[in-house]
């Protein structure tokens, strides 16, 4: 198989399950207001003791919990297929420098990802909704930043990952090492003298 096939569908794997959860993300809690709209007469009866705040609010605990633990397991998958996927460039192509420098910038951003921004955004969101107001304020532009910061590693981390598809399928500097192999039997190489 062409090796610049193996690297499309690794991007592709990656990248696309990138915008699958992004999309997964942003609708996400869209799903609590949806089923406080629908007053299932049984929804509405077992939580009738609680009233509607209260349920929304552990709904939407409920859905961010959910939402932690994908994230999670999404950036662990991220990590693996990163060190795979660099391992594949630096010994099974013939890849430059520039490309896989492209792939561990990749790597490192996904590691900051899962052992700074992602446990920090966790534990500030879970205390968020449960603050009083001063406290609330602060928590509240804290995860704010922290999620933006995510979402820009997201972004950056998607347009190296494009980046180096270019240039991976531009071929200009890439040899593909099944079709690349030197002749041996030359003539000046024919005799070994002792």
């Amino acid at each position: 198989m062409h090796y610049r096939r193996i690297v499309c569908l690794l991007l592709g794997v990656w990248l696309g399950g990138g915008l699958l959860m992004a999309w997964y993300g942003a609708r996400s809690f869209g799903t609590v207001g949806a089923i406080m709209a629908q007053s299932n007469p049984a929804f509405v009866a077992q939580t009738q003791a609680l009233g509607p705040a209260a349920t929304r609010l552990v709904l939407r605990y409920a859905v961010a919990e959910q939402n932690r633990w994908l994230f999670r397991s999404w950036e662990n998958m991220q990590v693996c297929l990163a060190v795979l996927f660099f391992c594949y460039l630096l010994f099974g192509t013939m890849e430059g420098k520039f490309s896989l420098s492209v792939m561990l910038v990749m790597l490192v951003l996904t590691l900051i990802q899962r052992l700074w921004i992602s446990p920090e955004l966790g534990i500030t969101g879970r205390t968020l909704e449960y603050l009083p107001g001063d406290l609330a304020a602060q928590e509240r532009a804290k995860f704010w930043l922290l999620h933006n910061a995510y979402l820009a590693v997201e972004a950056l981390k998607f347009g190296l990952g494009l980046i180096l598809g270019a240039m991976v399928m531009s071929g200009r500097r890439s040899v593909d090492p099944l079709n690349q192999f030197n002749m041996i039997d030359k003539a000046n190489h024919r005799h070994v003298n002792w």
